[in-house]
């Protein structure tokens, strides 16, 4: 059995379907204005050759800034951003664990035990760290190879 609707929600329809395409003519806006800027970033994003990780980690916060939305609506080289992205997350983690490996100061009134476990513990979290490392060069060297780009090999070998 089929009920019309009346009263209060059959006006609410063109209210929505007014916000939906108002939204709609902002985005196709911001393409407009923004698209040759965008096209540059696709540009920079495809011909990305990088053997430096601090140049994937200044281009990955760039794209942090810009708005994903906009750039869904372009040929944006997806897969590629986002194993740098991935690469940048990796790398940064591996300077955090370094700076707290780093800055360990061996403090002669802490008790024996407690600093053993102390050094036990970051012993175990980095050994962790890089059996995590390992497997994921394993699993995706050949993505980072394919997209012209080798962070992880660049930090293991340095």
């Amino acid at each position: 059995m089929k009920r019309d609707i009346k009263g209060p929600l059959n006006h609410l329809q063109p209210v929505a379907i007014s916000a939906h395409s108002s939204i709609v003519g902002e985005i196709q806006n911001h393409i407009e204005t923004k698209g040759e800027f965008i096209n540059d970033l696709i540009k920079k994003a495809v011909d990305a050759s990088y053997m430096d990780i601090e140049e994937v980690l200044k281009f990955v916060d760039g794209l942090d800034g810009d708005e994903r939305a906009i750039l869904k609506r372009f040929n944006w080289p997806e897969k590629k951003a986002d194993a740098m992205r991935e690469a940048a997350v990796e790398y940064r983690e591996l300077n955090l664990l370094e700076q707290e490996i780093s800055s360990y100061k061996d403090d002669p009134d802490i008790p024996f035990g407690a600093a053993l476990k102390k050094m036990a513990s970051l012993l175990d979290k980095s050994e962790l760290n890089i059996r995590r490392l390992i497997k994921l060069q394993n699993s995706v060297m050949r993505s980072y190879q394919a997209y012209t780009f080798q962070p992880l090999g660049c930090l293991i070998r340095g």
